[in-house]
């Protein structure tokens, strides 16, 4: 019995020993390839960006609760004046890394603290990336490390039929600002729609459910233009947007969504003062 037992401890020995030798001869695992250099390349040449430098703050949770429905918020501080020209959001190592991208017009306000909020999907352990263009062509960055994984190809909870029932309902609300002589008002826009993106499963079927997301977003203040949203599928299901926008004569908000399917869905409201 002890001699077996010996026999057994020799040849345990044996195997952990080569296991480390076979360990010790694999080379080291390389690092995550950095996806930001191209990925900047593509969306701006070789034009130079200035991080953290105040101009642009982003913001997102410490802990992610749900990797399908991860906050994001962009501010622009009240010292940068002037107007501003676009805001390119990033999640480096999702499928599609761009997540949306703002073109804004005159009713975006030049004064006060600007801001926009939304909420996106994470597909792998990523930097989120907010990059400002200013009037001038200046581009300003800050960057945010999101854990979160998994938030691309959720299962769907719903049954799929649910999830387009009502698509397209869209709220539009304003927000009067504390002080009255502030030049910069909020507003908030909701969608109800799926944002499939063509990686999540029919629980049912065990199929793909086909891409529909919401892919452009329009919104005008007294007709003149907030912003143009041109988004894609890392914008998380059920669009919900938050931002400011310049104080106007009425402060009427008007939206018009363009998706994927080329469907049309509007939205406006009346504000509750001037």
């Amino acid at each position: 019995m002890c001699n077996g037992l010996k026999g057994l401890t020799r040849s345990f020995a044996v195997v952990v020993l080569a296991a480390g030798v076979a360990i010790a001869s694999t080379p080291p695992l390389q690092a995550e390839e950095n996806m930001w250099p191209t990925l900047k390349a593509e969306a701006f040449g070789d034009r130079p960006i200035q991080e953290e430098d105040g101009m642009v703050v982003l913001e997102t949770p410490q802990k992610v609760e749900d990797a399908a429905l991860v906050p994001l918020t962009v501010r622009v501080p009240p010292h940068v004046k002037g107007k501003l020209k676009s805001l390119s959001l990033f999640i480096d190592n999702n499928p599609d890394p761009k997540v949306a991208t703002l073109t804004y017009g005159p009713a975006a306000g030049t004064g006060g603290e600007r801001s926009f909020s939304t909420r996106v999907r994470v597909d792998n352990f990523s930097h989120a990336r907010a990059v400002l263009e200013l009037e001038d062509g200046s581009l300003h960055m800050a960057t945010k490390f999101l854990a979160a994984a998994g938030g691309c190809a959720a299962m769907q909870a719903k049954d799929p039929e649910a999830d387009v029932a009502g698509m397209g309902k869209t709220i539009v609300r304003t927000f009067t600002p504390a002080l009255k002589s502030s030049p910069i008002w909020s507003g908030q826009v909701m969608v109800k729609h799926p944002n499939h993106n063509g990686m999540q499963l029919d629980i049912n079927t065990a199929k793909f459910i086909p891409a529909l997301y919401v892919k452009e977003m329009t919104v005008t203040r007294d007709g003149e233009l907030v912003f143009k949203l041109d988004g894609t599928f890392s914008i998380s299901t059920n669009p919900n947007f938050r931002f400011t926008f310049g104080k106007g004569e009425k402060n009427d908000l008007d939206v018009v969504i363009v998706d994927t399917d080329g469907t049309e869905f509007t939205g406006q409201t009346q504000a509750s003062g001037s």
